[in-house]
């Protein structure tokens, strides 16, 4: 098969440190809550909410909002939305965005404070994506409190204390990769006797988002045969390697990917395009990481353009 012979330098080359076409964008949302902080006096540019397309968004306010029979709340292209509901206390506003709304622009989001007092009111630019997205946001009118102040300034530490864990497994990984080629697999613990598991997909048995941009041709799932050890985990590699047929297929450009399943979602995702496409099609390899059980079941990959208009999401794709 054409697209196995081109596979398996591409992921060895994942493996090894050669270079690759694109890497990936932040995670789809850090773990949490985000605070923000309203200001009596701000100008400049509004606050973002970021928020994906079937993806609830919570905010929650501690001042209460006007009902919606009073006017309290107003959003641009309300059609666009599933779902807009504040409660009855005024406290907490849910927005989901409809299934393939991505929206060209961001949305002005405008709430009326029930108290009057400053500011009486607050806007919101709601910038939609397909995956990079939050799910809860602390809103603050009035000064916080110490307590809330500790619990963000935690957070906050705890994020950086992530951020430095994973900048020291980059560097572990960089440092012990050592030679290229099937050597270099051997030399990270990617590669026993079993070499790099694969597994053909019937792209016809996939699940396919009725907005996909392009629809897959050919598909192809690997798998580390060699899982390695790492903070006490026994963790593989996966990746899978499409070929994407449609229109204007060879000038699309993947921006980033996710592959998430119900026992997990893949961090530190790489994706690879390759530069030679023929008219109307493109091949994409997606690769991530997950330990030996969050690697099991079926698995929803999703790819975006920069725009993130264009996406391509399938479903029900299986690991060998």
């Amino acid at each position: 098969m054409p697209a196995l012979r081109i596979a398996i330098p591409l992921l060895l080359s994942l493996h090894v440190g050669l270079p690759v076409l694109a890497q990936p964008p932040p995670e789809p949302w850090e773990p949490g809550v985000r605070h923000l902080q309203l200001s009596p006096h701000a100008v400049g540019e509004l606050p973002e909410l970021r928020l994906s397309p079937g993806l609830a968004l919570t905010v929650v306010f501690d001042s209460p909002v006007r009902s919606q029979r009073q006017g309290g709340m107003e959003v641009e292209e309300r059609g666009r939305f599933r779902l807009v509901s504040l409660d009855e206390e005024g406290r907490v506003l849910t927005l989901v965005l409809a299934p393939g709304q991505v929206p060209d622009k961001p949305l002005r989001l405008t709430v009326h404070f029930a108290d009057g007092a400053v500011p009486s009111s607050a806007a919101f630019h709601l910038v939609a994506h397909p995956a990079r997205a939050e799910t809860h946001v602390q809103v603050y009118r009035q000064p916080r409190s110490a307590e809330v102040c500790c619990e963000q300034a935690d957070a906050e530490r705890e994020r950086a204390q992530r951020c430095m864990v994973e900048l020291e497994r980059t560097r572990a990984e960089a440092t012990a990769r050592g030679p290229a080629g099937l050597i270099g697999l051997r030399s990270v613990g990617l590669l026993d006797k079993e070499g790099v598991r694969t597994k053909g997909l019937d792209v016809m048995t996939l699940t396919h988002a009725p907005a996909n941009a392009l629809r897959p041709w050919e598909a192809t799932a690997f798998r580390s045969a060699a899982p390695k050890r790492q903070e006490g985990e026994r963790r593989v590699r996966m990746a899978v390697l499409l070929r994407l047929e449609g229109p204007g297929a060879e000038d699309w450009k993947a921006e980033g990917a996710q592959l998430a399943s119900q026992a997990g979602v893949g961090r530190h995702v790489t994706v690879w395009q390759s530069p030679a496409n023929e008219p109307g099609v493109t091949e994409v390899m997606v690769e991530t990481e997950l330990t030996q059980e969050q690697a099991q079941g079926r698995f929803t990959l999703k790819l975006w353009d920069a725009s993130g208009t264009r996406t391509v999401t399938l479903g029900g794709i299986t690991f060998p």
